[in-house]
């Protein structure tokens, strides 16, 4: 179909603009396909052909392939600019797919010595990058920067500082290791520290409901026919309630921090990501 769309004797030229129709209109698979043939015949502009080509994969989430282009975007380049933007295409990319070291090392590239936007972009892809480290202090250092450096980004600062002060509190407030030594001196109470009641409820009914069975076989039988028969469980159920009482002060805190992550990213995205 899209072969059947262009003509015997097109120019590279005629074959770039087609794709950038396609591109205009939302087709980024044709327009990956287009570009591709552009820069195969020739097309002059290979910095501009392939960077457009990583802007397709990305816009379908092939973000494999769009940093594989934005590699040759770079290369292609002679304009710091247009290999500022590869850096933050390719970074973007491996953001999306989580690889926040390599995310930063692409970023150590970047030429701060441009415009407004693209610093904004720098700093963005920087906050994100160290957040998804757990690195929350440079992080918001970061996310500040995007209005510092460029203030018509209209980034509201007061939810990015209200949401990292809860952010730098989360771990206190949910702290797994209290939550651990808790479970282990009142069953349930570390659940119940982290909010989570009802786990704590049934894990201090059901260790103390085997108390009750260990007290009534010692009381009808004997003590040892309570330790061979209910105490393996008791330990069972009590190691494993501490644990898990880790475990959930864990997911409220990456939770609580997901949570503060969205409003930070609404207050702080700038226009070209929106």
């Amino acid at each position: 179909m899209f072969a059947q769309s262009l003509v015997m004797g097109q120019s590279a030229e005629d074959v770039a603009n087609f794709a950038s129709q396609q591109f205009d209109e939302g087709n980024f698979a044709i327009a990956s396909k287009a570009y591709n043939r552009a820069l195969f015949f020739g097309y002059t502009d290979k910095a501009f052909a392939a960077q457009r080509i990583a802007e397709c994969y990305t816009h379908l989430e092939q973000y494999k392939l769009a940093g594989d282009f934005y590699d040759k975007s770079y290369r292609f380049s002679e304009s710091d600019s247009m290999k500022n933007e590869a850096i933050l295409g390719k970074t973007f990319s491996l953001l999306m797919e989580e690889k926040f070291i390599l995310g930063l090392r692409e970023l150590l590239n970047f030429n701060e010595n441009q415009n407004a936007s693209q610093q904004a972009s720098f700093h963005f892809l920087k906050g994100i990058s160290y957040f998804g480290l757990k690195n929350d202090s440079v992080s918001f250092n970061e996310f500040i920067k995007i209005a510092t450096h460029s203030p018509l980004q209209n980034i509201d600062t007061s939810v990015v500082k209200s949401e990292f002060q809860k952010i730098f509190r989360y771990d206190k407030k949910y702290n797994p290791q209290r939550a651990y030594v808790m479970s282990g001196i009142i069953p349930g109470s570390g659940q119940f520290a982290s909010g989570e009641f009802s786990a704590g409820l049934n894990s201090m009914l059901l260790i103390g409901g085997l108390y009750l069975v260990s007290l009534r076989v010692m009381h009808i039988y004997s003590f040892w026919d309570a330790v061979l028969a209910v105490f393996p469980w008791i330990q069972r159920y009590y190691l494993g309630g501490m644990e898990h009482s880790k475990q959930l002060a864990i997911s409220k805190i990456d939770n609580k921090r997901y949570q503060s992550y969205l409003k930070i990213l609404k207050a702080s995205t700038p226009g070209r990501y929106k």
